[in-house]
This record gives C-alpha cells, sequence and structure tokens, in this order.
C-alpha cells in the first residue's frame, strides 16, 4: 500500500522538481516578464566593466537588458533588499556587514584575497534569489577558469 502511495506520487513530486532553484521574490520571473534587470553601480567603482558584463548575459539570456539604476551608495544594499534593484555592483568585503541581509559573489577579475577585509570587485544580490544566485556564481567560475 505505501508502494503504491509512493508511486502515485512521484509524478507530483518530480514535477515538483522541475524549475529548481527558485527565486523566493519571483526576480527572474520579473526579469523575464519585464524584460529589463535593474542593476546599480556603485560610485568608486571604476572597474565594473566584467561584472556588468556577466550580468548583460544573464539578461539576455532572459531576454531582457540591464538597465542602470542611480542610487546612493549608502542607499544600494536597501534597495536590494526591497527588491527595488536586482544586483548591486561594487566593491565588497568578503566579511562585509551586509553578508547577513545580502549574497555577494566572489571576486571578479582576480584572486579573492585572503583577507576578508579587503574589498574588492563582487556582485550583490538579495538574498534568497537562489536562480540568480547560482547563475551569476556559476558566471563568476567560468570566468574565472
Amino acid at each position: 500500500m505505501m508502494l503504491r502511495a509512493f508511486l502515485l506520487s512521484l509524478p507530483l513530486t518530480l514535477g515538483a522538481c522541475d524549475a529548481l532553484p527558485r527565486d523566493a521574490s519571483g526576480t527572474t520571473e520579473r526579469i523575464e516578464r519585464s524584460g529589463m534587470m535593474r542593476v546599480a553601480v556603485l560610485p568608486g567603482t571604476p572597474d565594473a566593466a566584467p561584472a556588468l558584463t556577466l550580468l548583460r548575459a544573464y539578461a539576455a539570456h532572459h531576454r531582457a537588458r540591464v538597465v542602470q539604476i542611480a542610487v546612493h551608495g549608502e542607499h544600494a544594499p536597501h534597495w536590494l533588499e526591497d527588491g527595488r534593484l536586482d544586483a548591486v555592483v561594487g566593491h565588497f568585503a568578503k566579511a562585509s556587514p551586509w553578508m547577513a541581509d545580502i549574497s555577494l559573489s566572489k571576486a571578479i577579475g582576480r584572486a579573492e584575497p585572503a583577507d576578508g577585509k579587503q574589498p574588492v570587485l563582487r556582485i550583490a544580490r538579495r538574498n534568497g534569489e537562489n536562480a540568480l544566485i547560482l547563475a551569476i556564481d556559476r558566471a563568476v567560475a567560468e570566468r574565472e577558469e
């Protein structure tokens, strides 16, 4: 009897795994629907080009374009948390005080510094947006190879 119940529930279970990982707040779906990925580049980030290239590739894969949003540096992490931005490009330390609230990529364009307090170019994403986070992390890792 248990085997029969398991076999009957198997298609439903497998169907639910279809689109993993997912974005808790639907960032990828919103990017696809709106045709734009909202990105802020923090002031003082002259080396943002490699990060923007990765984000443009992600957006293009989802039939969208990157739209740069002007925001004061102090407000960018808050806007990211609130869902007004999809990504923030800037120099962040691995041991950033924002680590509890946002997800930071590995260092882009250089090796990860041994000192976790040294800010380097990274892409910040909203916590819980797992599809976006995983896709960008993979793109960063592929760039290093």
